[in-house]
């Protein structure tokens, strides 16, 4: 299984390179990995006492998780889609984080802007261009099924 790992902001349009990306590895299966990047805080209160993963959780809107369930039974080869988030500020960091993930390509969509989700949000473009991996732009096709769900969410 080819584990892909795509930057996101957990929106509806993040899903869009999936057909893409099941045409640049046919009759591979994929583990899609969407990920957003957050440096560290600077206040040990935060980094001992707060649960960052329930906190960044919320930021996840139930939308865009029924829609990678639904993209996920509708592309046969997408075997699993997950979410998970980054935390560093260096290279090394950001290794160990693709080590521990199993990536094997980085899937970038040719629309992707960088958007902030929170005050410690960070471009992850710095990290993805220097980590050793291969790096793929993959232009989104927007989907039918997709597109109507998007408008009606």
């Amino acid at each position: 299984m080819i584990h892909v790992l795509i930057p996101s902001n957990f929106k509806a349009d993040s899903l869009h390179c999936l057909s893409e990306l099941t045409e640049i590895f046919p009759g591979l299966p994929l583990k899609v990995i969407y990920f957003h990047a957050f440096g560290l805080s600077s206040s040990i209160t935060e980094l001992l006492m707060l649960s960052r993963r329930s906190k960044e959780e919320e930021l996840i809107c139930s939308h865009f998780t029924r829609l990678c369930r639904q993209v996920q039974q509708e592309e046969g080869l997408v075997q699993a889609i997950e979410h998970t988030w980054f935390y560093g500020t260096t290279m090394a960091a950001f290794r160990n984080f693709l080590k521990a993930n199993e990536i094997s390509f980085i899937a970038v969509p040719a629309n992707f802007r960088h958007q902030a989700l929170g005050k410690l949000s960070q471009d992850p473009s710095p990290f993805l261009q220097k980590c050793g991996l291969p790096v793929i732009s993959v232009a989104p096709r927007v989907p039918e099924t997709t597109q109507v769900l998007a408008h009606a969410g």
